[in-house]
C-alpha cells in the first residue's frame, strides 16, 4: 500500500476514533446534566410537599433553628428542658430524620422510632429521636409505597414526620468507643409521615 494511502487510512481511523470519543463525551455530559436537573426537580417537589404538610398540620418547624441559635450545627449538649419548652406547646412538630425501627405495639398501632440524620439541619451533638405511636394502616401504606426504604445501606430511609409530642425522656447508650452518651427521645403520636429520600433540609 502506498504511503499516501496508508496516511489517509490512519487519518480516517484517527478521525473516527476521535469523533466517537467526542460524541461519547457529550452524550455522557448530557445524560449527567439531565440526571442533575431531574434530581433538583425531585428535591424541590419534596421540599414543597413537606412545606404543604407543615401548613396543613400547623406543625412547628423552627424548633431546630431556635435550639441552634440560627447556626447550622450545635456543639453544646441539648437539655431536656429546652426540648420541653419547644415540643410541648400543644402543637405538633416537624422532625426530619430517618426510620430506625418499627415494632408492633398492638392490633391497631406500631411503635415507630425516628432518629436524627444527616438529611436534617441543624445538626446536634446530642442524639435526638422520636418514639411514636403510629396507626398500622397508615404505616403499612407508607411501607407499601416505599418497599426499598432500608436499601442502599440505609441511605434511602429519609423521612419527614409530623408528630404530637407528649413526653420527653433521656436514655443512656454506649457509643462505638464504649462511652456512654445521652439520647433525648420525644414520645407521642405520629400525625403524618412523608418520604424524603436523600433530600437535604
Amino acid at each position: 500500500m502506498p504511503p499516501t494511502v496508508k496516511r489517509l487510512v490512519w487519518l480516517s481511523v484517527i478521525l473516527l476514533v476521535g469523533g466517537f470519543m467526542v460524541s461519547n463525551y457529550f452524550e455522557k455530559r448530557s445524560k449527567e446534566e439531565a440526571e442533575a436537573t431531574q434530581a433538583r426537580k425531585l428535591e424541590e417537589t419534596t421540599r414543597s410537599a413537606v412545606a404543604a404538610m407543615v401548613a396543613r398540620t400547623n406543625a412547628l418547624d423552627s424548633w431546630g433553628t431556635t435550639l441552634s441559635n440560627g447556626m447550622p450545627d450545635r456543639v453544646e449538649p441539648v437539655l431536656t428542658v429546652e426540648l420541653q419548652r419547644l415540643w410541648l406547646q400543644g402543637r405538633p412538630i416537624l422532625f426530619v430524620g430517618s426510620v430506625k425501627d418499627i415494632a408492633i405495639r398492638d392490633d391497631t398501632y406500631y411503635d415507630v422510632l425516628i432518629k436524627s440524620s444527616l438529611w436534617g439541619r441543624p445538626q446536634f451533638i446530642t442524639d435526638v429521636q422520636l418514639s411514636l405511636r403510629g396507626e398500622r394502616e397508615k404505616v403499612d401504606s407508607f411501607l407499601k409505597d416505599h418497599p426499598d426504604l432500608f436499601g442502599a445501606y440505609g441511605f434511602n430511609n429519609g423521612v419527614a414526620v409530623v408528630a404530637m409530642i407528649q413526653t420527653i425522656r433521656t436514655d443512656s447508650i454506649r457509643d462505638a468507643a464504649g462511652d456512654r452518651e445521652d439520647v433525648k427521645i420525644g414520645e407521642g403520636n405520629l400525625v403524618e409521615i412523608l418520604y424524603t429520600g436523600q433530600t437535604f433540609f
